[in-house]
């Protein structure tokens, strides 16, 4: 399966382990620079930028707009994966799904693992969401269905996380990690 990756220039080190594949970063991608036929046609993503609540854009380093739900619509996404280790990607309990989920779905991803709130990483080596987004890529792009890998894929985290409780070392970012969710294309948002 072929994987594409966008993320935060600073974060290259940890998304090219984690996606197994080379990213492309922002900067030098913008909102300005964005181009679908780039982004379409692959079976994976790995995105790994800044989000905010209910925004229809997504940053790159120093909050420069990388992309908007528009452009994500516009790609082809058809019958793809999508993980997402940014910050408040999907919205509160009881909420209607961010216009960046929404705009994936459009695209044609047939499902989408990411957390709400702020999710934690780091730029240099795997933890928190890199954790979770590696071995869920690694159990789909071998054809594992999404369900199943995203549910062995969690439950290797807790793992680690109850582990390093026992250790006495910081969980903080493994337990955020452990509120990312699976979600499938909802009807009325597929693929044209």
């Amino acid at each position: 399966m072929k994987v594409f990756a966008l993320c935060l220039e600073s974060s290259v080190i940890s998304v090219r382990k984690a996606s197994g594949a080379a990213p492309l970063t922002s900067p030098p991608v913008t909102i300005d620079t964005f181009d679908p036929r780039q982004f379409s046609g692959y079976g994976f993503y790995y995105f790994k930028l800044h989000g905010l609540p209910e925004e229809h854009f997504w940053y790159g380093d120093d909050y420069i707009t990388a992309c908007s739900a528009e452009q994500l619509a516009a790609c082809d996404m058809a019958g793809a994966i999508v993980f997402i280790a940014n910050c408040h990607a999907l919205p509160l309990p009881d909420e209607d799904p961010s216009p960046m989920i929404q705009a994936l779905f459009a695209a044609g991803a047939v499902a989408i693992v990411a957390g709400p709130g702020e999710n934690y990483a780091r730029t240099r080596t795997i933890a928190g969401a890199d954790r979770l987004g590696k071995t869920f890529r690694m159990l789909t792009c071998s054809g594992m269905d999404p369900t199943k890998a995203f549910q062995l894929a969690k439950l290797q985290l807790q793992a680690i996380v109850a582990k390093r409780a026992l250790g006495n070392k910081n969980t903080h970012a493994g337990e955020d990690t452990l509120e990312f969710k699976l979600i499938t294309n909802p009807k009325g948002l597929e693929h044209p």
